[in-house]
């Protein structure tokens, strides 16, 4: 997970039930080297959030948010200047979520057992 330190903390519930796709994410620390491939997607149509598939160095692949890569100048690698893992959060409709960051249409969060993941922006009640 990245984290940036301008992303303050909230409390959402969630709007409607996310189930993960991926049971074992790409994940990768800081300045470790990655696979980038040329298939990209742009999450719900919105051309702010592409996202890049990419394969780690224990070839695990998943979506990585192209606003964290650097590319290397081999045009086929890259490093993030943060750790990143690609977790998702299975929530149900009316769950309690702490947000600690949002990316590219996507918000990490952590449920009141402690256990985090991203979780599409869709799903979570908009705030008052």
């Amino acid at each position: 997970m990245s984290r940036l330190p301008t992303d303050p903390e909230r409390i959402c519930r969630v709007a409607k039930d996310y189930q993960a796709e991926f049971a074992d994410p790409i994940a990768v620390e800081a300045g470790e080297a990655f696979t980038v491939s040329e298939r990209t997607d742009a999450w719900e149509n919105n051309p702010a959030w592409i996202w890049v598939w990419c394969t780690d160095q224990r070839e695990k692949s998943g979506w990585v948010p192209k606003t964290i890569i650097q590319m290397d100048t081999d045009g086929q690698t890259g490093t993030t200047h943060a750790a990143y893992n690609a977790r998702e959060l299975t929530v149900t409709t009316g769950q309690e979520l702490l947000i600690k960051q949002e990316e590219s249409g996507w918000f990490w969060c952590c449920d009141q057992q402690g256990k985090c993941g991203w979780v599409p922006i869709s799903h979570m009640m908009a705030e008052s």
